[in-house]
């Protein structure tokens, strides 16, 4: 009886996956420069061993920029806005075969 109680937990320990971060889950932003609707900023985010490349990109500017990277950050400068001094941009992430793992958008409001 008692092996059988030693072994449970052991079974659900081998049965319990370990969890892991997804790509592009902790994304942080720095504005490092802003005049009128023009800003520098700087976007970082969490280290993921899968992806091979990352593709950020401004949409709000013009023209739009985009920029292939493969380190976890990077600075962004004559970023332009929209509207109400918002930006936006945008961070796709890829795995060595070039599939898309995961994409995010980011709203940066210049105020």
């Amino acid at each position: 009886m008692s092996r059988l109680l030693f072994l449970i937990p052991l079974l659900f320990m081998v049965g319990v996956s370990y969890a892991y971060a997804e790509p592009l889950d902790q994304i942080s932003t720095e504005i490092l420069e802003s005049n009128d609707n023009a800003a520098t900023i700087q976007i970082s985010w969490n280290h993921d061993r899968s992806i091979s490349q990352y593709e950020i990109g401004c949409v709000s500017c013009s023209p739009n920029i985009s920029e292939t990277i493969t380190q976890n950050s990077i600075v962004l400068d004559d970023l332009t806005s929209i509207g109400e001094s918002i930006v936006l941009l945008y961070i796709i992430a890829y795995n060595s075969e070039n599939e898309i793992i995961n994409a995010e958008q980011i709203f940066v409001e210049l105020k």
